[in-house]
């Protein structure tokens, strides 16, 4: 038994982070690396490896278990949003 409590997708707050394209991302630390912001770097380098990481791992479950698996579970579900890749 967990304390954890049972999440839907209105738990959590509203976001535009999936909006943010690779393309964007890439450019975002282009400009920080140029400006030489290192935190801002290191920070957007990390956000690109999550999203990567992240996005793999739902794939898998999703061959694994099945895509209804990542569909019924609320955290899957916002994962699956929040590393949605929109293209410019």
């Amino acid at each position: 038994m967990t304390d954890t409590p049972d999440l839907s997708a209105e738990d959590f707050a509203p976001d535009d982070s999936s909006g943010v394209s690779d393309a964007e991302l890439r450019g975002l630390l282009a400009e920080a690396r140029a400006s030489g912001n290192e935190p801002l770097r290191r920070l957007l380098a990390s956000y690109i490896t999550l999203r990567r990481l992240s996005a793999e791992m739902l794939t898998l479950i999703a061959a694994r278990e099945g895509a209804i698996t990542v569909v019924r579970t609320p955290l899957f579900s916002r994962l699956k949003h929040l590393t949605r890749r929109t293209s410019v």
